[in-house]
């Protein structure tokens, strides 16, 4: 059986586990990986990520598939009913042990084969982009400036790039670039495509991709509270 996970929460991070089985991850944010078994996914890792999973269905019963707000013990869920299997379902506050077993991490993630990836070497152009913010004002910067008051990043048509981001804030951030997908450098040749990544607090995090869409891309991070508060720039890729 194939479960499609989507977070579509405005600024809440989710865990979710399938009591009693293991899930494998063949998919994220639509790009195919290489499977993967865990037992629970971070999610997104952060809000705007997708994954596909894989769950066999051979270990019968009445099963709670549990999301549960992270920092809290706030839980959604839905319950899985084998055919024929009878009984009373889960206590609503259930927590399936899964929850606190193996977690999907991005060094996990490598592009499946076959997946056009960036070239192996050294980018024509590295751009810092610092995460920076804080509770107090409730202003959320990318390189000190705070949208809509801030400079595009101007970028050649069909370059190597990459992003170095570095997160100086105590909140994680999932940041989205629209109009490509990106490589997640994790430190294996072939690091996942994605075009949302969580960037943890006081976390860099690099991430290669091919400006060849040309025109100007949103480029944010997709708590909902964090963008509308400035984190948020206008990416101009040139013409061919």
């Amino acid at each position: 059986m194939r479960l499609r996970f989507i977070n579509a929460a405005s600024a809440t991070i989710f865990r979710v586990a399938l009591a009693g089985h293991r899930m494998m991850v063949t998919h994220t944010d639509g790009q195919p990986v290489e499977p993967r078994e865990v037992d629970a996914l971070r999610m997104g890792m952060g809000m705007g990520e997708r994954y596909h999973v894989l769950v066999w269905a051979n270990f019968p019963g009445i099963w709670q598939l549990a999301a549960q707000a992270e920092g809290t013990t706030k839980m959604v869920r839905a319950v899985f009913r084998y055919e024929g299997s009878t009984g009373m379902l889960p206590p609503a506050a259930y927590q399936p042990p899964e929850l606190t077993g193996q977690l999907l991490d991005y060094s996990m993630l490598n592009a499946a084969p076959g997946v056009a990836i960036p070239p192996k070497r050294e980018p024509d152009q590295v751009v810092p982009i610092m995460l920076s913010g804080g509770m107090g004002e409730y202003v959320w910067t990318i390189n000190g400036q705070a949208f809509p008051q801030a400079d595009q990043i101007a970028l050649p048509y069909r370059r190597s790039i990459r992003f170095q981001l570095t997160n100086m804030s105590m909140m994680s951030h999932p940041i989205h670039l629209h109009g490509h997908s990106f490589q997640v450098r994790n430190g294996q040749d072939r690091g996942s495509l994605k075009d949302t990544v969580l960037v943890e607090p006081m976390q860099q995090l690099d991430i290669d991709w091919v400006s060849d869409n040309p025109g100007k891309w949103a480029f944010h991070c997709h708590n909902l509270y964090h963008m509308m508060a400035g984190m948020m720039r206008i990416v101009q890729i040139g013409e061919k």
